[in-house]
């Protein structure tokens, strides 16, 4: 799933220390990181009058989405990082086209459906049914 970020951090503390990120530095990182790992992209407008232009960006990047698949070499589901490096070649006459991807995937655990426990029959077909013995109001 992709996540697109809007981010106002302007009001944030911009000074940091020797060692540690400032408040804003932290939180630019922190969602560019989650825009990033999931595809999506963050945008960080300096005031409330920019957004309609980064839904516009956001709305043209949801219909313009393709679907690509590939069948790994490696088959093995040991819950291992596998990245992935998706790249366009650039076509004469056309813009600079880039692809939001996720960086990677984990190759998770097969899955291993349980042996079906067959079905318990009464031993009488008379056996009594719960019953509603409630009057309404």
């Amino acid at each position: 799933m992709q996540i697109f970020v809007i981010g106002f951090v302007n009001e944030l503390e911009a000074e940091k220390g020797l060692i540690r990120k400032s408040p804003r530095d932290k939180a630019v990182s922190l969602l560019n990181r989650l825009a990033s790992e999931t595809g999506g992209r963050a945008f960080f407008p300096n005031s409330i009058s920019e957004l309609p232009e980064i839904a516009n960006e956001i709305v043209r990047d949801l219909r313009t989405q393709y679907v690509v698949s590939y069948d790994p070499t490696n088959k093995a589901h040991d819950n291992t990082y596998r990245s992935i490096k998706v790249s366009i070649a650039d076509a004469p006459g056309q813009g600079k086209r880039i692809a939001l991807t996720r960086s990677g995937r984990t190759a998770g655990q097969a899955l291993v459906k349980p042996a079906s426990k067959p079905a318990v029959t009464p031993a009488n077909n008379n056996a009594r049914q719960p019953t509603n013995n409630r009057k309404s109001p």
